[in-house]
């Protein structure tokens, strides 16, 4: 049986869906001179809230709930570093770095540990190694340059296809 309950496996896929599609229109709409600051928010809140659900929905392994509530307080901090410039830049840097490893660490921790299986989970850990990627900057580490474009639309197909399996995944289960 798994362990995260398919109520909350399809509202973490809803929540992904979002940042997905908020992530991919926040890189898009710039290209038709329409821009809107707000969806960076959208999309990294909808991230720590996916990480959550996914969070209280893990229940067997103790080492994916902690990883998860990190990944979410460091979205959380970049969503609101987004919209605020009162946050310092170490801050900024300590949310980058809980969203990068705590994302990635749950994703890898839910997918060895069965309890996010085939598709849906390979999605997620795939949207965990971009979201790593695309947060490298943030860290310090290196500078993306003309490759950040590329790294955020990755990140929001790779949110949105993952959103969708999960969902899928729990369509499927009611049958």
């Amino acid at each position: 049986m798994a362990a995260i309950s398919r109520s909350r496996r399809a509202a973490a896929g809803i929540a992904f869906i979002v940042a997905g599609a908020a992530m991919l229109l926040m890189v898009l709409l710039p290209y038709v001179n329409l821009s809107l600051p707000f969806l960076a928010v959208i999309a990294f809140a909808a991230v720590a809230a996916g990480l959550v659900i996914l969070a209280l929905g893990a229940v067997n392994n103790t080492l994916a709930k902690v990883a998860l509530f990190a990944g979410a307080v460091g979205w959380l901090i970049l969503a609101i570093a987004s919209v605020s410039a009162i946050l310092p830049a170490v801050a900024v840097t300590i949310g980058g770095f809980l969203a990068a490893l705590g994302f990635l660490v749950g994703a890898i921790v839910l997918y060895t540990g069965r309890e996010i299986v085939q598709v849906s989970g390979a999605a997620f850990v795939a949207s965990a190694i971009l979201a790593v990627l695309l947060l490298l900057p943030r860290l310090g580490v290196v500078a993306l340059a003309g490759f950040g474009t590329f790294w955020t639309i990755a990140l929001g197909v790779a949110l949105v296809i993952t959103g969708i399996y999960f969902r899928r995944t729990e369509r499927t289960r009611r049958r």
